[in-house]
């Protein structure tokens, strides 16, 4: 999914560095925050003659009469001073792209040096696979107008990838500068320049998940629009073999429904009603309409992927916000129009809409956007009051959104609906479910049944996928974890819980918005992997078979212990957070410093899978700007604090504790935060069972 932001292991190029937080409620899942750097254009943009050589990097710093660069999207960018100035954006993710073709299958840090007047950057990846565009998010930056900052991150590029370009783009459509982009190979470099990719399978012998789960609940997927263009008609037979709920990835998102141009060239004729088009998703919804299939309508409201021209007087992103009335008139008849001209055009096609994607926070309350700044923190249940007098007979209604598990914000968004449900305006919640094999399936269930009692609705998982576990069998344990996981929501349809449909986010692991995690049920191929075979088992019976190349895990309790003397760092980023070897250790020469950082509950993560169901005792020593930091378990939905530290001296304090590992996982970490953005230094860590 385009928008939607992947974990993403941010670079930081700034003398000033955020860092990550510990929090009761940590969501392992996130949209991301925004993280500000304040590298200079000069300090940017300056390469050595090292890097101009170096054929594992790609970078145009617009100095050299050799152009890398393209143009992405429909704005004007011209090039002087060394910089390219980006203007007449009429689209958000218009801007600037570099092609990278030569680093398919490689881990590349990826970079970008910009300036900008709008609220967020984000540096993406696009690429073509098997004749699809995907889209993966690499990084954020809050920007600043009058200084260049710098934003990257790291990401895995498919093998089958082609036509692969990073690219510039942000949230609203204003100017941007940039002064810098680059791509560079992270480790050993894969050469596939002269490997041809892949041959697809054929999927119309699979077994169908459709079929198989037809006394349960409806099976569903997202597909993006360049599934029916393609002449790849494998994928299509995928959709038709395995599902029959369809979900549109972008293409009913407001972005794509608002007809800019028309809109814009006459504002005063459009003033309360935009004009609208949906050539972007006809031949979904022809597909669709001609195979039997059904949708699922995503997305009528969101913060996101709509144009910020919707929210204004005259459609003027450079005048005054509309008013209230005013856009209280826009947003009914956007809906109306919506809704009503898929019904007439597809009649029973669409059977539900996400009326409202993704409006509470993640730290409690109303998500800041545009919505709330116009209409108010009641623009949800105005739009719900909306579809349900617009709605098409039979056509439900649901609330979306991520995090849904979690307690904290599970508890904010039944607040928010509390009163749209009392209304009889909403019809079910649309938990996203954008996972990782950490999360226990009684949670899970537990979250299901906490909304559809308390509110009195329908269960949709809408976004499903399941990043795999970082372990040796990787694919086989999320292939077990399916099974676990879809045995528990099968009991939980049993008991009574009204699940009624169950969507996975996307086809195959390299057309994922998060595929370096490999999280969905096919691989890039459309060959199905142990994931599939997981799904069916819960189903039909059976275990997961365990590959050729299967390795047996030993039993191996040896301590874990990091004095970093040797300066090296066993442990890895948790999101977006940094680490390095610095001096001013608690003892000896050395210690980690861990820095960076995009939201609250980065930080420094050790793998203690081999101690699962044992108990351990632990010790270190922290020293941190931060009032306290805190040792979690990276267990989702409840995340929980092995020992909170007092670092309110600022001094080096050392801690220990024991704690009793929870069994029936396959992996699992623990992470170190902080309760603020300050970076910490950690030393003398030591982790072993228990006596």
């Amino acid at each position: 999914m385009k928008s939607k932001f992947t974990t993403i292991l941010v670079s930081v190029l700034a003398v000033a560095m955020m860092l990550s937080a510990c929090n009761t409620a940590t969501p392992a899942e996130t949209t991301p925050s925004e993280t500000e750097t304040s590298t200079t254009a000069s300090e940017e943009t300056e390469a050595s003659a090292t890097e101009k050589e170096d054929p594992l990097l790609i970078k145009e710093d617009f100095k050299s009469e050799d152009q890398k660069w393209r143009v992405n999207g429909d704005c004007k960018i011209e090039v002087k001073d060394n910089r390219a100035f980006i203007t007449e954006r009429k689209t958000n993710n218009s801007g600037i792209e570099l092609p990278i073709d030569a680093f398919r299958g490689n881990k590349v840090h990826a970079e970008a040096a910009v300036k900008s007047g709008n609220d967020s950057i984000t540096l993406s990846l696009r690429y073509n696979i098997f004749g699809n565009t995907s889209y993966v998010n690499i990084a954020f930056l809050k920007p600043d107008e009058d200084i260049i900052l710098g934003v990257g991150g790291d990401i895995t590029i498919p093998e089958n990838a082609t036509d692969i370009v990073i690219y510039v783009e942000a949230n609203d459509v204003k100017d941007i500068i940039v002064s810098s982009m680059s791509a560079k190979v992270v480790g050993e470099y894969n050469d596939l320049t002269n490997t041809p990719v892949a041959e697809l399978k054929d999927p119309s012998s699979y077994e169908s998940l459709a079929e198989v789960y037809k006394d349960y609940f409806k099976m569903g997927v997202a597909v993006p629009a360049t599934v029916m263009t393609n002449t790849n008609d494998q994928f299509r037979k995928l959709v038709t073999t395995e599902f029959n709920s369809v979900t549109c990835e972008n293409e009913l998102k407001p972005e794509n429904v608002l007809d800019t141009a028309t809109t814009l060239a006459d504002p005063a004729k459009y003033n309360e009603c935009p004009a609208i088009h949906f050539d972007a998703a006809q031949p979904t919804l022809d597909f669709c309409k001609e195979n039997g299939l059904q949708m699922r309508g995503h997305t009528l409201i969101w913060h996101s992927q709509t144009p910020s021209w919707f929210f204004y007087k005259d459609y003027n992103v450079n005048g005054e916000l509309a008013d209230r009335e005013l856009m209280l008139k826009r947003m009914e008849n956007y809906i109306d129009s919506v809704m009503n001209w898929c019904e007439e055009n597809y009649p029973g096609v669409i059977y539900a809409w996400d009326v409202v994607n993704e409006a509470a926070g993640d730290n409690g309350g109303m998500r800041d956007s545009y919505w709330t700044k116009v209409v108010g923190e009641d623009f949800v249940e105005q739009a719900f009051k909306f579809a349900r007098k617009h709605a098409p007979k039979g056509v439900e209604l649901f609330y979306n959104d991520y995090n849904e598990y979690q307690p904290a914000k599970q508890q904010v968004i039944i607040d928010m609906l509390k009163p749209i449900a009392k209304a009889g305006n909403i019809d079910g919640m649309g938990m996203q479910s954008h996972i990782s094999a950490g999360l226990m399936g009684e949670t899970y269930v537990n979250a299901m049944n906490k909304y559809a009692e308390e509110l009195n609705v329908k269960i949709h998982v809408t976004e499903l996928d399941v990043s795999a576990p970082n372990s040796q069998n990787a694919m086989y344990d999320q292939g077990t974890y399916m099974k676990s996981l879809f045995e528990a929501i099968i009991a939980a349809k049993k008991a009574g819980t009204p699940i009624e449909c169950v969507t996975f986010w996307g086809l195959t692991d390299e057309m994922s918005w998060k595929s370096s995690d490999k999280p969905l049920l096919f691989y890039g191929d459309i060959s199905p992997k142990p994931a599939f075979e997981g799904v069916l088992c819960a189903a039909k019976g059976g275990e997961v078979t365990k590959p050729d190349d299967y390795v047996e895990v030993k039993k191996d309790f040896t301590p874990i212990k990091e004095d970093y003397e040797d300066q090296k760092i066993t442990g890895k980023p948790r999101a977006s957070s940094t680490q390095k070897i610095v001096g001013g250790a608690f003892d000896g020469d050395y210690c980690l410093e861990n820095s960076g950082g995009t939201a609250e509950w980065d930080g420094y993560s050790i793998d203690i899978s081999r101690f699962i169901g044992q108990k351990i005792k632990f010790s270190f020593a922290i020293k941190t700007e931060a009032p306290m930091v805190c040792l979690t378990g990276d267990i989702d939905g409840t995340w929980p604090h092995l020992i909170e530290v007092d670092t309110s001296s600022g001094e080096w304090i050392e801690a220990s504790g024991e704690w009793t590992v929870p069994s029936g996982m396959t992996t699992l970490a623990v992470y170190f935060e902080t309760t603020d953005m300050s970076s910490f230094l950690l030393d003398n860590v030591v982790i072993e069972i228990a006596e």
